[in-house]
């Protein structure tokens, strides 16, 4: 068997391919610049911010030791290195990310032309930007980068089985470091390692050589978990017992039907067509081949959610669908070798033409829920302080909105919002603590809130601002002491504060005004 080369005139660098590179490129950066501006940031995109604010490698590792944020500090890192130069703006606080998923985009785009024709690898990264992983990319979390340098060591990888000499070592190299990124990104960067290391298998069982290079890359990538084992184990420990994202099934269909999302029914379409036709004799000849190596390691990047589960399962005690969001590459990847089988080139280009419209229709939609989001929240940043007395204060029970609530309010308001925790009261009536672990283990340390138990910050006899659950642990707590809890008439559109990735409030969040007993008539 040999190396199957991409047809040299599917290669060829013409108009055509340079025009599809850039309007893929340009619908990229006016898509994520343009949410990355709109978008409000949200609670956990705090925790990645104030965390960057240590300006220091030393202070970063402080607060996640401290328990501030269970991910590795690459991305904390990379926050600090733009905000320093870009400020703190919104874009600014997002780049690393916008950056991360571009990255993904190029190397996706060039792994489909080493074996489809432009228009097809057309199809391909368009066919990602419909997905909700793709979102990520104007998110200032970790999972862009998971995903953005995922696709990136897939690229290496593959290069560096076609590659010679210096070339194959450089690859190699780039591969290292692709795969070290990711798990210095988020610690599921190791679902990486899985796809690369089938891939590998493939290739020897193939009847190739053995290649002791690529094993030593994957090897050396690994070494940074030994540098991380402390804080996982911390983690684990301060995180596990109470955390949202415990492994349930549920997580490994929500990642293809919730983090891919419709692109997956075309794509699962196309796989019963050619299924119908293998089992009929009507298998097209391939326009392109991809080698079974790379096709091993993309299904080793489609099944990302059940090794996911089975790592969470195994031990590490937390996974939700983000973290094996590499699979939407996986997904579009092979989208695209059916695509490229069945399909002539003029279909293709109508495809193009449908996801494009699809990307933007989606993206506009996406468009409208976050300024309609941005805009109920500041209308409630600006009822709270108008009801706030000078000096009062306003306890915030969501660990969701605090750090929002702190961002866009005024200086006088930032004064007075204090976020009590008691993890005991917690535990009995809410289902996790997560929220409130990231934040306790920054206190005085990172974030610049208030934040300790009721006792020290609640005030027995004074009225006081509360927004929390009504029913939830902070309610109970000061009905407990005697206080009376009414919601407050304000016209606060709490039904927009919410959203699948960048919940700025928990459902069953109200403004209300606490009354202590004895002021009661």
């Amino acid at each position: 068997m040999t190396v199957l080369a991409p047809d040299p005139s599917t290669n060829e660098i013409t108009a055509g391919q340079k025009l599809l590179a850039a309007g893929i490129a340009v619908l990229f950066l006016c898509v994520t610049f343009a949410q990355a501006y709109w978008k409000l940031l949200w609670g956990d995109e705090f925790v990645t911010f104030w965390i960057g604010q240590q300006h220091s490698f030393r202070g970063i590792w402080r607060a996640l030791e401290a328990g501030a944020d269970p991910n590795p500090p690459l991305m904390h890192l990379l926050n600090w290195w733009f905000t320093a130069v870009l400020g703190v703006g919104p874009v600014a606080v997002r780049l690393p990310s916008i950056v991360a998923m571009g990255l993904g985009v190029a190397c996706l785009w060039m792994f489909l032309r080493r074996r489809v024709a432009p228009v097809y690898a057309a199809a391909g990264c368009l066919a990602l930007m419909t997905t909700r992983g793709f979102d990520y990319a104007y998110d200032a979390r970790s999972y862009a980068l998971l995903m953005g340098f995922a696709m990136a060591a897939l690229l290496l990888w593959s290069l560096s089985v076609e590659a010679a000499g210096a070339r194959r070592a450089m690859c190699l190299a780039g591969l290292c470091l692709a795969l070290a990124a990711g798990i210095s990104s988020n610690y599921y960067g190791v679902l990486a390692f899985f796809a690369i290391a089938g891939g590998e298998v493939s290739f020897t069982l193939a009847g190739r050589k053995w290649r002791p290079g690529a094993w030593l890359a994957m090897f050396v990538a690994s070494l940074p978990l030994l540098g991380y084992l402390r804080l996982i184990h911390t983690n684990i420990a301060e995180f596990g017992p109470h955390a949202w994202n415990k492994p349930q099934l549920s997580m490994i269909s929500d990642s293809y039907l919730v983090i891919v999302e419709g692109i997956l029914w075309p794509v699962v379409g196309l796989a019963i067509f050619a299924l119908w036709n293998a089992r009929t004799g009507q298998m097209q000849r391939p326009q392109s081949e991809f080698p079974i190596w790379e096709q091993i390691a993309v299904w080793m990047f489609i099944a990302h959610p059940l090794i996911a589960f089975l790592i969470a399962v195994g031990g590490a005690g937390m996974v939700s669908p983000r973290c094996a969001a590499p699979v939407c590459f996986g997904v579009a990847i092979f989208g695209t070798m059916l695509l490229a089988r069945y399909a002539t080139p003029q279909a293709a280009a109508r495809v193009v033409a449908v996801l494009v419209v699809w990307v933007l229709a989606r993206e506009a939609a996406c468009g409208y829920v976050l300024v309609h989001q941005r805009n109920a929240f500041l209308h409630l940043v600006a009822v709270v302080e108008r009801a706030a007395a000078p000096g009062e204060p306003v306890a915030v029970g969501d660990s969701l909105m605090v750090m929002p609530l702190y961002w866009y309010g005024s200086p006088a308001l930032r004064r007075q919002i204090v976020f009590p925790v008691d993890f005991d009261a917690i535990h009995r009536s809410e289902a996790d603590d997560s929220g409130e672990r990231n934040l306790w283990g920054g206190r005085d340390l990172v974030f610049p809130v208030d934040i300790a138990t009721p006792d020290q910050v609640l005030r027995e006899d004074e009225e006081e601002i509360v927004i929390a659950p009504k029913d939830g642990w902070l309610a109970k707590t000061m009905r407990a002491r005697g206080d009376e809890l009414q919601v407050a008439p304000a016209d606060v559109r709490w039904e927009r504060l919410g959203g699948v990735f960048t919940p700025l409030a928990h459902e069953e969040t109200r403004l209300q005004l606490a009354t202590p007993k004895q002021q009661r008539p």
